[in-house]
């Protein structure tokens, strides 16, 4: 992966074979990011894909798609579980037929080229798993 810092941004680019969730984890630890969102263009050629079933398991589905898929929207945030980034990502993917499929990114999906802008937060967001819902979620400090 290749990379530049803009501010208190980072521009990223990740390269053939790249896994997108465990690379963004590895640069997010390195650069002792603990809050951001980010977004990003590219191309896939393998992408592993969830689902979740709030209605009955309460467990995500997951598919892996192995072709060329064209990323559409890519966006996610990284916030800290367990002391370690933790990034989050969904992603919109274009097939070479031109139709649609997305869902939540998990590991396992690896580049053709992907380029990332990774807007860093100051302080820190964390996640902790809930229980009546069954997913790591931002703990935040007000309601509204």
């Amino acid at each position: 992966m290749l990379y530049t810092k803009q501010g208190s941004s980072f521009v990223l680019r990740l390269e053939q074979g790249e896994d997108i969730l465990k690379t963004l984890k590895q640069f997010a630890d390195s650069q002792k990011i603990r809050a951001a969102f980010f977004e990003g263009i590219g191309s896939l050629y393998r992408a592993k894909l969830g689902h979740y079933d709030f209605k009955d398991t309460r467990t995500y589905k997951y598919e892996t798609f192995d072709e060329d898929l064209e990323i559409l929207t890519l966006s996610g945030n990284v916030s800290t579980m367990n002391q370690q980034a933790l990034p989050h990502a969904h992603a919109t993917l274009g097939r070479r037929d031109f139709s649609v499929i997305g869902g939540h990114l998990e590991e396992g999906s690896l580049a053709n080229m992907v380029e990332v802008n990774l807007a860093r937060l100051p302080g820190k967001l964390e996640k902790a798993k809930d229980s009546n819902i069954g997913l790591n979620l931002l703990q935040l400090s007000r309601k509204f």
